[in-house]
């Protein structure tokens, strides 16, 4: 066989930490896959447990499975990781405790090949403490190809993709610098990249047919909450673009969900590094109702804003 009949058309992505006890359930339901052409890269992001092992041995079920170990970095690096070493013409991305319809792949490339999109994403099943058997919530992604300033404002205002279903150009990725990899944006790194991608000029299209099972274990602390706004805010200040109506009402939503959160002083000290970038949303009239909010719940925090902003109330 020659060696570019040796090229697999795609490569699918798996971050793997601390991940030992669904890692196999995963890679079955990839090596199940109606469509075949494609290799596996896990990639070890510096797990503390027995899962090294465990892709140890998993690894050995086919050999289109390359395991790499890097010390741990989040889901940025870990994709990143996996990228270079991808050899085919498109990525999948799966995290290693999700699930894919055996028609996934074919379906979607399918559907994605017929449109020219340079990147697809599906709908899938939610699947709430392991319930696999219940399939009555879904992430709600909608038949349309996700173009031009229109497909930006929607993305602004919600991230839409459920990251293990996409398929992307190898080379769309390269483009764009891949996912970014600084801590202070991990789980939300990839709706950066796809919000990027757009900005960028490149066709994401949206694939109703659900063809994931992404599997949720709630937690419902407020820690929990707040360690997952903060990269939400971060990703909404960095993100190219004029900050437009949909870019601000996301904003305000998670500005002032995380402020109602954190009820002490020492609580907000998370806010410190994002204090001037903020305060350049608010000379820019953005975030009007955070002030009025902070005046009554934080005002400490008002001052410090009014302060660095001069605005007069």
């Amino acid at each position: 066989m020659s060696a570019v009949a040796d090229i697999p058309l795609v490569s699918i992505v798996i971050p793997a930490y601390n991940c030992g006890k669904y890692i196999a359930a995963t890679l079955d339901s990839i090596l199940a896959q109606h469509f075949q052409n494609f290799e596996i890269i896990i990639v070890n992001d510096g797990s503390t447990d027995d899962t090294p092992e465990v892709l140890q041995q998993q690894s050995l079920r086919d050999n289109r499975i390359t395991l790499v170990h890097q010390a741990n970095g989040r889901q940025g690096k870990a994709r990143n990781n996996g990228i270079g070493h991808a050899r085919g013409s498109w990525v999948a991305f799966l995290d290693a405790d999700d699930l894919w319809m055996p028609e996934k792949l074919s379906v979607q490339l399918e559907k994605t090949l017929a449109s020219g999109a340079d990147m697809s994403f599906t709908d899938g099943f939610i699947c709430l403490n392991n319930q696999m058997d219940l399939e009555q919530y879904r992430f709600g992604v909608e038949n349309r190809l996700f173009q031009g300033p229109e497909a930006i404002e929607a993305f602004h205002l919600q991230n839409r993709v459920p990251t293990s279903t996409v398929l992307v150009k190898r080379e769309v990725l390269l483009a764009a610098g891949g996912f970014p990899e600084d801590l202070v944006i991990q789980n939300c790194e990839d709706y950066f990249l796809w919000t990027l991608l757009l900005t960028k000029g490149f066709r994401l299209l949206g694939i109703a047919t659900p063809l994931l099972r992404y599997r949720v274990y709630p937690e419902s602390s407020t820690g929990t909450e707040i360690k997952g706004l903060r990269p939400l805010l971060v990703c909404l200040l960095r993100i190219p673009g004029e900050h437009g109506k949909a870019r601000q009402i996301h904003l305000e939503k998670t500005l002032l969900r995380l402020l109602s959160l954190s009820k002490t002083q020492d609580e907000l000290s998370w806010f410190n590094p994002w204090i001037a970038p903020v305060t350049t949303a608010i000379r820019q009239g953005i975030l009007s109702r955070l002030m009025r909010f902070c005046w009554q719940v934080h005002p400490r925090l008002y001052i410090s804003l009014l302060w660095r902003t001069r605005i007069t109330h």
